[in-house]
């Protein structure tokens, strides 16, 4: 049930804050930095925008450390991710207000849209960003189906780089640390002519792995991204930006350890049988040392991408703006999930990627309108190889050969009137059509025959399905509308409230993991969330202190629920829920040399939960649902005279406890911790050189990131920490003329 007295509670403490921080005495001169977001699809302010987001600037992340899109959580309420699902450290699995999905397979969308640079990644490996040219990050909560279509149902992360402008400027940064860490990092542009400038990135990073095996370590690091952008702007109403970006990393699997064992399942019992003198399993002693090796630990990615943007001014009122993208990834990926040299269990993945889309978005403004409207379309083809080992050589192992391709197209409108010089009434829709063509094709690894199932039965209605070659034929679409609507009110000209309602959805699919019997292939529909949001944007003290606030309700149905049984792992739109909570942030200046920036994101879900032949799951928790998160930065400038300065930066990130599947297993609850982090930074009085040292994870806390529940069929239950204690001394050079 909708708690709306805690909700109300939670905002009251949030706005009394904000007024007894008006009290405090004026320490310095000085104001906050204004913040620019387009989160609705124009350039505007964050305190304009009528929707909850939090905005990292390009120096933020650098300071902090934070090398790659999954660090962001560190600053961010009501946000987490895990990493290494399947052993890849590459895949992104975003879960915002307790609305994601851990799962990476090609038949499964993500929740939380990531867009580089205005374009859709559709798929979760690859999508673990480099951040080396990136000019800011926006995580926009909530759903945004109305301006971002599609698999943007807990909210979207907009990914930002920077354009040249034409100025001559260049940047080198070179790195050392934590287990032999050494990295480079290049930055230049410069103007080629009057109408064409030119930019160029390049980061290169290599680290020995923080988990001992006997063959290489795993976590290790070897990866290289490079980004090319060219920008002609040949008169004051067209400018023209084409991006290329390349990604390669060659690693060992992300480490995995076995967290449990027990006898009593058939493969593992059978393999004891079989092998006497070599019986699996231990779970490992030591979550950074671990018995696995073979070919099954890899987490190899390349990847290439390009961009083409343009912009036509056609009147002082309306532009005109195209998107047209193509990206294509290659990833190997691999877990060995008994976790040791025996050939017992454990998976390999190789995936081809492409995909392209085109954009076309009208902006513009008449009288007391403003509004945007776009066309839409989007294509991914993907193949996944997944080879499933279950006591190699045995016969029992079986190879998948899976291939989708999907098509949406979309149109969509948003637009705000003016009703009076203060208050706003907005409101859009977008109307989206998908298809999703699937192929599977399943045989034995061991012999290469076509599978033979261990239980009769016949797929769902919409796949056609060869007995003989063990081959699935399945094509579906689906259609969805989805509105929003609310109003903002500019109390005076340094507070804004608003209110809105929502509604976003995730596309259907197909389950891609049929292994006990045809009738495993079931189609599930898309599940629907509507949104229900109130917030304040905020700034006090002369714009030294910006505080914003949000208040949600989240009416979540048809939930897609990934559920392990004994003899499947299958999606299944299994619960309804309810999500209620609240985000506050708040950033304060109480002097030109102290920034103080914080987060507080509370969440309650009520899930209605299932149940099935395995049990009662009514009285679960969705998985990923942290009650409270909470975040605090702290940069302080110490100034050396003609010798410079110091910059001394602290951060703490707080999680409470949670689960990681969806049936609540008490081996793959995660209890609360604290994650520090802190910095110390010194810049020459010209501001060309810095030296930074940077530490991350201070208390050396481990904790679980993802997890596998594998004991029902396996024996097993895995899952996967985050990196121990890391720090890097990096020295950078600026140069601009």
């Amino acid at each position: 049930m909708y708690n709306l007295t805690r909700i109300k509670g939670a905002t009251l403490c949030a706005l009394t804050l904000a007024i007894l921080d008006t009290q405090a005495p004026v320490l310095a001169a000085g104001a906050l930095e204004e913040v620019v977001v387009t989160a609705r699809k124009r350039s505007e302010s964050l305190q304009d925008t009528p929707v909850s987001v939090t905005a990292l600037s390009r120096e933020t992340l650098i300071q902090s450390g934070m090398q790659q899109l999954t660090a962001i959580e560190r600053q961010t309420p009501n946000l987490s991710f895990t990493v290494g699902t399947g052993g890849g450290s590459s895949t992104v699995n975003a879960f915002l207000r307790g609305v994601g999905e851990f799962d990476f397979i090609l038949t499964t969308d993500p929740a939380v849209g990531v867009y580089l640079d205005g374009v859709y990644l559709s798929r979760a490996f690859g999508a673990n960003l480099e951040l080396s040219d990136v000019e800011r990050i926006e995580v926009l909560r909530g759903p945004q189906g109305t301006l971002f279509g599609k698999n943007s149902i807990g909210g979207a992360i907009n990914v930002i780089t920077r354009r040249p402008t034409g100025e001559t400027e260049a940047e080198i940064k070179l790195s050392t640390g934590s287990r032999d860490l050494w990295g480079v990092s290049l930055y230049g542009q410069t103007a080629i002519s009057d109408t064409l400038a030119a930019s160029a990135s390049f980061l290169q990073r290599e680290a020995d792995g923080w988990q001992r095996r006997p063959g290489d370590d795993a976590g290790d690091v070897d990866l290289a991204t490079g980004r090319v952008s060219l920008a002609w702007t040949p008169s004051e109403t067209f400018d023209s930006t084409l991006t290329a970006d390349w990604h390669r990393q060659d690693q060992t699997g992300y480490p995995n350890v076995m967290l449990t064992w027990q006898d009593g399942t058939t493969f593992g019992d059978l393999w004891n049988l079989l092998n006497p003198d070599t019986p699996c399993c231990t779970p490992n002693r030591d979550i950074d040392r671990s018995g696995a090796g073979g070919p099954l630990p890899e987490d190899d990615v390349k990847g290439l991408g390009l961009n083409w943007t343009n912009r036509w001014q056609l009147s002082d009122q309306l532009e005109l703006k195209s998107i047209t993208a193509w990206r294509e990834v290659d990833a190997q990926f691999g877990r060995d999930g008994d976790n040791s040299l025996l050939n017992y269990n454990g998976d390999y993945h190789d995936q081809d990627h492409e995909q392209w889309s085109q954009e076309l978005q009208f902006l513009g403004s008449h009288g007391n309108w403003e509004w945007v409207g776009g066309l839409y379309y989007f294509e991914e083809d993907t193949r996944d190889l997944t080879d499933l080992i279950i006591i190699q050589g045995l016969g029992t192992s079986v190879s998948f050969d899976n291939r989708q391709k999907t098509t949406s197209q979309a149109a969509y409108a948003h637009a705000t009137y003016s009703l009076t010089p203060s208050l706003d009434l907005f409101a859009g829709i977008r109307y989206t059509r998908e298809e999703k063509d699937f192929t599977q094709g399943i045989s034995n690894t061991d012999f290469g025959v076509p599978h033979v199932f261990f239980q009769p039965g016949e797929p769902v209605g919409s796949c056609l399905f060869d007995r003989p070659t063990a081959w699935f034929d399945c094509s579906q679409d689906w259609s969805n509308t989805s509105p929003k609507a609310g109003l903002s009110w500019q109390w005076n000209q340094d507070v804004m409230v608003y209110a809105h309602v929502s509604r976003g959805f995730r596309s259907g699919g197909y389950n891609g993991r049929a292994f006990g019997s045809a009738a495993d292939l079931q189609e599930y529909e898309p599940e629907i969330l509507t949104g229900y949001e109130a917030g304040i944007k905020s700034e006090w003290l002369d714009r030294r202190l910006r505080l914003n606030a949000a208040a949600f309700y989240n009416d979540y149905e048809d939930i897609q629920v990934l559920i392990t049984r004994a003899g499947s792992v299958a999606v299944e739109n299994a619960s309804e829920a309810s999500i209620e909570g609240v985000e506050l942030e708040a950033t304060w200046l109480p002097m030109e040399t102290l920034r103080v920036h914080s987060g507080i994101g509370y969440l309650r879900d009520d899930s209605e939960g299932w149940v099935d032949i395995t049990g009662d799951f009514t009285d679960t928790e969705l998985k990923h649902t942290p009650e409270w998160t909470a975040n605090l930065a702290i940069d302080y400038q110490q100034s050396l005279g003609e010798y410079g300065a110091l910059t001394f930066r602290g951060d703490i990130r707080y999680t409470a406890e949670y689960y990681l599947n969806a049936v609540n297993s008490e081996v793959l609850q995660v209890p609360g911790h604290s994650l520090l982090g802190a910095g110390i930074i010194y810049d020459t009085p010209d501001r060309r050189w810095e030296m930074s040292l940077i530490g991350t994870n201070l208390g050396d806390k481990r904790v679980l990131n993802s997890g596998f529940d594998g004991s029902g069929f396996f024996g097993y239950f895995e899952g996967s920490y985050n990196r121990p204690r890391t720090w890097t001394l990096s020295l950078r050079y600026r140069f601009q003329a």
